[in-house]
């Protein structure tokens, strides 16, 4: 055996030993009491989505990031939350949770309504492409249909939020 391998094997062995002097020290009862209270496993609490307006805008953000590097384009008008809604899910959500974030909290009881928009000027283009960099990508919207699209400044929800293709959370006139 090297050098190099005895090392290897000692500093190993080394590791093994002090793990278990360590799993069996007062400091491992802690670890072995903590891990009895199930931290490990799925939290139920974390599978539920309980987001406000500006969690949902940066989620569609991320789906849109995620899908502008597989397509290198932002979504298309006609389907934009079906593009985006496998891009949303999460192993932690429960089945069915990961839909919220395309609908607008105050519109979370109502079946089949939506209330977010994707700008139609920036729907399908390249990031590199576009100039300004305060420009508007999703808002929250007049329109309550799925996929709707539109212009923010005429199709927005009067004082609604915004994010920016950038990012950036606005208000909407």
């Amino acid at each position: 055996m090297g050098k190099g391998k005895k090392v290897l094997a000692g500093c190993g062995l080394f590791v093994l030993i002090g793990g278990a002097v360590a799993w069996f020290s007062p400091a491992g009862d802690a670890v072995r009491d903590l891990l009895k209270t199930g931290i490990l496993e799925k939290n139920e609490a974390n599978a539920k989505f309980e987001g406000d307006t500006v969690a949902h805008l940066k989620a569609l953000h991320v789906a849109a990031g995620v899908y502008h590097q597989s397509e290198e384009k932002f979504p298309e008008t006609a389907a934009w939350m079906d593009d985006l809604l496998p891009r949303l899910k999460t192993g932690d959500l429960a089945q069915g949770e990961a839909e919220k974030k395309l609908v607008r909290p105050d519109l979370q009881a109502e079946s089949g309504k939506f209330g977010y928009s994707i700008n139609s000027s920036l729907a399908g283009k390249y990031q590199g492409d576009l100039k300004d960099e305060k420009a508007v990508l999703f808002f929250e919207s007049a329109k309550t249909d799925k996929n709707a699209s539109g212009d923010p400044t005429k199709d927005g929800k009067p004082g609604g939020k915004a994010i920016t293709f950038k990012g950036e959370i606005v208000s909407l006139p």
